[in-house]
C-alpha cells in the first residue's frame, strides 16, 4: 500500500493557515482603520461642536454686554433724546458689542446645528436675536446722528423752522419703517437665559420703535401746526394756587401760527370769562367726578382732573361760547415752562424789569404780589391786582415774541421743553388728529396711563400758599391674597410765612384765618385698583373712574405751622405690579420715597412692586 503523501497535506495546511492569518491581519487593519476613521470623525465632530459652542458663547457674551449697555441707555431712547443725540456714545458701544455678537452667531460653523430638533431652535433664536439687536441699535445710532446733525445747522426764523421739523420727521419715519420688519426669531421652548435675553431685547426694541414713532408723529404734527394757519388757546397756569396736575388757569389768549411764525394776542384773566351754568355741557367722567364744581362755568375750576385732554377740549368749547372764536387746540404753560423758554431766548424786559430764567418763577409766584400790594382802601388794592395781572400776561407775551423773532439753538429748545414737559409744566391738546398725535409723541398730552399714580393737592382757599406747602409721599407695598396692597403716606406742612400781603396768605372767607390752607387731597390710581381708602382727612369728596384711572379725594385743612399725614391705600391684582408715578406739576415738587429710592416728581418714575 502506497503511503500517503503527507507533505502535500502540510502544504495545504500551511496555505490555509497563511490565508487565515492574512485575513485576520486584513480585518485587524480594516478594524483599526475603521476605528481611526470613527475616532477621527468623532474628534472632528467634537472639535466642531466645541468651536460652535465657543462661537455661541462669544455671541451670548457679546450680546449680553450689548443688551446691558442698551438697558443703561434706555433713558436716551425718548423722542427728545433721539433728536438731540443724547447717549450716542453708549449706543455706539452697544452697537459694537451687538455687531460682534451677530458676526459670531452668523458663523458658518454654527449653521448646521440649526437642523437639530431642540438645539436648532436655540441656535436659530441666538442668530435672530443678535442680528435683530444689531439692526435695532444701528437704526437708533443712524437716527441720532442724522437728527443731531440737522440740529447743529443754524435755523432762521419763519419757514426754516417748519422745514427742519419736516426733515426730522423724515429721518424718524425712515427708521420707523425699517424697524417695523425686524423679527426676533422663535420665542417658544427657549432655555432660561435665552428666553430672558429675548424678553429684554423685545422690551428695548419696543422702546426704540416707540421713540421713533414719537419723533415721527411729533415732528410731523408740529410742522403741520407751524405751517398753519393755526390757532391755539394759551392758558397761563399759576403753581402758587394748584389744581390736580397743573396750576390754576388764571389767564387765556390766542396764539396764531403760520409759516413758522407765531404771535400771542392779548391775555384775558379767566375770572372775567365766566359762563352761565349749563351753557357748555360737561360730559363723561369729568361731569361724574367734578361736575359739582361747575367747571364749564368757572375756568378756575378746570384742571381738577389731571386728564388734560378732557379739560382742554372743554376749554376750547368754553372759549368759543364766550368769544365766538374757534381754536384748533389748547396749550397750558406755567412759570416753570416760561423759565425753560427764557433759558433758550435769553432775558426779556417787562415794565422796566429784567425777567430771566433765574427769577421768573419767583417773580410770577410771589414777587409780583408783593410789588402790587397796596396799603390803601379796597379800590387801590384791586387796582394793584389788575396791574399785577397785566404784568403776568406781559411776561408771557414778551417771551413768545422773543421766541418768534430770534434765532435760537433748536437742540437747546428741545432739551429745555423736554424738562418742562416731563414735569407737566407744558401741556397740549388738539382737535386735529395729526397734531394730537404730535402732542402724545412729544409726551405733553397730559394723558394718564391705566397704571398711573398721581398725588395732587388742589387749593380751595383762594390764597397763593401752595408754594409754601411742601408735600412728601412715602410708598410701601405688601403681598396680599390675590394681589399687592399699596400704601402711600402723604404728608402736608403749612409753612406760610409772616408778613406777606393778604392776597398771598388770605383769608378770603370769614371762616378762614390768615395763613390757613384748605383744599382737596386727590389720588389718581391704577384703573384696576380695589379696596381704595384715604385715612386722616375730612369727608370723601370725589371717588370713581376718571378716564384711564380711578380717583379718590378728601378735604384737607391746615393752619399755619401745622403738619398732617394721610394714608392712601389700594390693592392691585396679580399681574399689575408695575406702577408709573406721575409728576404733579407742583412747585416745589412732591418728594417721593419708594423701594429704597427717593426723588422729586419733576418727571415720571416707574416702579415694580
Amino acid at each position: 500500500m502506497k503511503p500517503y503523501d503527507l507533505s502535500h497535506m502540510h502544504d495545504e495546511t500551511s496555505s490555509s493557515k497563511s490565508t487565515t492569518e492574512t485575513d485576520t491581519v486584513s480585518r485587524a487593519k480594516r478594524s483599526r482603520v475603521t476605528r481611526f476613521v470613527l475616532f477621527g470623525g468623532l474628534a472632528v465632530v467634537l472639535l466642531w461642536a466645541a468651536l460652535a459652542g465657543l462661537q455661541l458663547f462669544e455671541a451670548q457674551k457679546r450680546a449680553t454686554r450689548g443688551i446691558d449697555l442698551l438697558r443703561e441707555a434706555k433713558q436716551s431712547l425718548g423722542p427728545a433724546e433721539l433728536i438731540r443725540g443724547d447717549g450716542l456714545d453708549e449706543l455706539h458701544s452697544a452697537q459694537r458689542e451687538l455687531d460682534a455678537a451677530a458676526d459670531a452667531a452668523g458663523s458658518p460653523i454654527i449653521a448646521p446645528f440649526q437642523i437639530l430638533p431642540m438645539v436648532g431652535r436655540q441656535v436659530r433664536s441666538v442668530r435672530a436675536l443678535t442680528s435683530s439687536a444689531a439692526q435695532v441699535v444701528g437704526a437708533g445710532v443712524t437716527t441720532m446722528e442724522k437728527s443731531s446733525n440737522l440740529l447743529d445747522q443754524p435755523t432762521r426764523v419763519g419757514s426754516d423752522r417748519v422745514e427742519l421739523l419736516e426733515q426730522l420727521g423724515g429721518v424718524a419715519h425712515e427708521a420707523r419703517s425699517g424697524l417695523s420688519t425686524i423679527s426676533l426669531g422663535p420665542s417658544n421652548a427657549l432655555v432660561g437665559p435665552l428666553a430672558d435675553a429675548r424678553a429684554e431685547l423685545s422690551a428695548r426694541l419696543g422702546d426704540v420703535r416707540d421713540g421713533m414713532a414719537d419723533v415721527d408723529d411729533a415732528a410731523t404734527g408740529i410742522a403741520a401746526m407751524s405751517r398753519g394757519p393755526s390757532k391755539y388757546l394759551v392758558l397761563a397756569a399759576n403753581n402758587a394756587e394748584m389744581r390736580i396736575g397743573s396750576g390754576m388757569l388764571l389767564s387765556a389768549g390766542v396764539m396764531s401760527m403760520q409759516d413758522g411764525r407765531f404771535d400771542l394776542g392779548p391775555m384775558t384773566e379767566t375770572a372775567s370769562l365766566t359762563l352761565p351754568n349749563g351753557l357748555v355741557p360737561v360730559e363723561g367722567d369729568l361731569q361724574a367726578r367734578w361736575g359739582w364744581l361747575d367747571p364749564s362755568a368757572e375756568w378756575r375750576y378746570l384742571s381738577m382732573s389731571p386728564q388734560f385732554n378732557a379739560n382742554a377740549e372743554l376749554a376750547a368749547k368754553m372759549w368759543q361760547a364766550k368769544t365766538g372764536e374757534a381754536v384748533d387746540g389748547v396749550i397750558a404753560l406755567d412759570p416753570i415752562a416760561l423759565k425753560s423758554l427764557l433759558a433758550v431766548v435769553g432775558p426779556v424786559e417787562v415794565e422796566g424789569k429784567t425777567i430771566t430764567s433765574k427769577n421768573v418763577v419767583k417773580e410770577l409766584l410771589l414777587t409780583q404780589y408783593v410789588d402790587y400790594a397796596r396799603n390803601g382802601d379796597g379800590s387801590l388794592w384791586m387796582l394793584g391786582q389788575a396791574a399785577r395781572r397785566e404784568r403776568s400776561s406781559a411776561v408771557a407775551r414778551a417771551v413768545v415774541a422773543k421766541l418768534d423773532a430770534t434765532e435760537w439753538d433748536t437742540a437747546e429748545l428741545v432739551e429745555q421743553l423736554r424738562r418742562a414737559s416731563q414735569g407737566r409744566h407744558v401741556l397740549a391738546w388738539s382737535s386735529i388728529a395729526k397734531q394730537q398725535r404730535a402732542w402724545e409723541g412729544a409726551g405733553i398730552s397730559g394723558r394718564l396711563s391705566n397704571n398711573s399714580l398721581l398725588i395732587g393737592v388742589a387749593n380751595l382757599s383762594g390764597n397763593k400758599l401752595d408754594q409754601f406747602l411742601p408735600v412728601t409721599s412715602d410708598l410701601t407695598h405688601r403681598r396680599v391674597k390675590g394681589g399687592t396692597e399699596v400704601s402711600v403716606v402723604v404728608t402736608l406742612e403749612d409753612q406760610a410765612p409772616m408778613g406777606l400781603p393778604s392776597y398771598v396768605i388770605g383769608p378770603y372767607d370769614p371762616s378762614f384765618v390768615e395763613g390757613e390752607y384748605r383744599g382737596i387731597l386727590s389720588a389718581s390710581i391704577p384703573k384696576v385698583s380695589r379696596d381704595i381708602s384715604i385715612e386722616g382727612g375730612g369727608e370723601l369728596v370725589v371717588s370713581g373712574l376718571d378716564a384711564s384711572t380711578r380717583v379718590a379725594g378728601i378735604s384737607v385743612g391746615l393752619l399755619r405751622g401745622e403738619k398732617k399725614s394721610y394714608i392712601l391705600r389700594f390693592t392691585v391684582p396679580n399681574g399689575y405690579e408695575t406702577i408709573r408715578i406721575e409728576p404733579s406739576a407742583r412747585y416745589p415738587a412732591v418728594h417721593w420715597t419708594a423701594s429704597g429710592k427717593t426723588w422729586d416728581d419733576n418727571g415720571p418714575r416707574t416702579i415694580n412692586l
